[in-house]
This record gives structure tokens, C-alpha cells and sequence, in this order.
């Protein structure tokens, strides 16, 4: 999806507060990004395996996302 200014705009979602990351798609492998300036790196969680539920529930892990925070050092 095209977004204004010509950018792919990557748009995953933090699985905590859902704020939409605002970098291009090919951001890869810097951290995502929100406008706030709040960065994270994810992967597909785990639990859900980015289905966003689990037993037919919103996934507690990614809150529905289908990715979980990575810790990285």
C-alpha cells in the first residue's frame, strides 16, 4: 500500500501499545520506529505464530498483532 509521499510505509504495530511504526518497509534491520520517536525490534510471536489469537481469544502475547517484542542488546 502507497502511502502519501511515495513511501511503503512499513505500519507493524508495537505489541504493547499498539503505535504504529512510521518508517519505510525497508527499514530492515534497524528498529521499527512510531512518530514519538519510540523504537523495538519483534518477531512472530511465539504463541499465536501470527495468527493474533489464541483458543479463539486476542492473543495475550502480541495483543493481536502476530508479533512480539525481541529483547536485543
Amino acid at each position: 500500500m502507497m502511502k502519501p509521499g511515495g513511501r511503503d510505509i512499513c505500519r507493524r504495530r508495537h505489541a504493547e501499545t499498539g503505535s504504529e511504526c512510521c518508517l519505510p518497509d525497508t527499514h530492515y534491520p534497524r528498529p521499527h520506529s512510531d512518530i514519538s520517536g519510540t523504537t523495538w525490534h519483534d518477531g512472530l510471536c511465539p504463541d499465536c505464530h501470527g495468527g493474533g489469537t489464541v483458543f479463539n481469544a486476542v492473543c495475550p502475547t502480541c495483543n493481536g498483532h502476530g508479533f512480539a517484542l525481541l529483547d536485543v542488546d
